[in-house]
């Protein structure tokens, strides 16, 4: 087995375990119930979870997405929640290399995953976790030698949330986003820097009317449906990461003479 796939295989498992974690946090986290502390339960009969029931994903299959105790069903976002970690670990990993920042960047992404799902249920993204994300950004650019970069990043898609927010609820006289997208936004622009934290921002607004436009079409919404910015925002920073670069380098070459 060579090195690299070694350690990839080993990433992808530490994203799993990681994964499990997010489950719970974000579960407890919006009910205020500690993620620290207490055994986790079945949700239909309230037995408590043993280490068989925890498998990352393999629980879920073996047991066909039931409860071995009373049967009730056992939701596939769980196991989903585990596998976009596993996989986020992954792809951190073939993107950086063996290098000192990738943890940092594997615990921002899967903080953002938490996020996704906290807000997609919640339409809250809680300080507790966009903070630390926060500081696992700056922690991977200090490590990157790209200090800079965060701090006009952070600085970029903070700033433009909040303008845009601000301007809306002058205009309309209501609220159309919260200031946790603007904290969202400062959590990846500082892993971002600022080409990449814009592009983020134009998947993820494309992204929402996207979606929007499907509700609309389908008769589940209107022009004032509220919907979840972070659970777009959160994906589109991610695949900026990943991605961004070279889409950015390729559209900087067709715009060239």
């Amino acid at each position: 087995m060579s090195l690299e796939l070694y350690f990839g295989i080993c990433a992808t498992i530490l994203g799993l375990i990681l994964g499990s974690g997010m489950t719970a946090l974000s579960w407890r986290l919006p009910r205020g119930q500690s993620w620290v502390h207490g055994r986790s339960q079945c949700p239909g009969c309230g037995h408590v979870l043993g280490v068989l029931d925890l498998v990352p994903v393999l629980s879920w299959v073996v047991s066909r997405g039931r409860c071995r105790h009373c049967g009730s069903r056992v939701a596939v976002r769980y196991p989903l929640i585990e596998l976009a970690c596993g996989a986020w670990a992954l792809l951190a990993y073939l993107h950086t290399g063996p290098v000192a920042a990738w943890p940092f960047v594997m615990l921002w992404g899967v903080l953002m995953v938490a996020l996704v799902v906290i807000d997609l249920d919640h339409q809250l993204l809680p300080d507790a976790l966009t903070f630390p994300g926060l500081l696992c950004a700056l922690v991977a650019a200090v490590l990157q030698h790209a200090l800079r970069e965060a701090v006009f990043g952070m600085a970029i898609g903070a700033g433009l949330l909040w303008l845009v927010a601000e301007l809306y609820f002058r205009v309309r006289k209501v609220e159309g986003m919260g200031f946790g997208d603007v904290k969202l936004a400062a959590m990846f622009g500082a892993l971002l820097g600022v080409p990449l934290t814009l592009l983020a921002i134009f998947l993820g607004a494309l992204a929402g009317s996207v979606v929007g436009v499907v509700l609309m079409a389908r008769g589940r919404g209107g022009m004032k449906t509220a919907l979840p910015f972070g659970v777009f925002l959160g994906p589109g920073a991610m695949v900026a990461y990943l991605w961004g670069a070279r889409w950015v380098a390729a559209y900087v070459h067709l715009l060239r003479p």
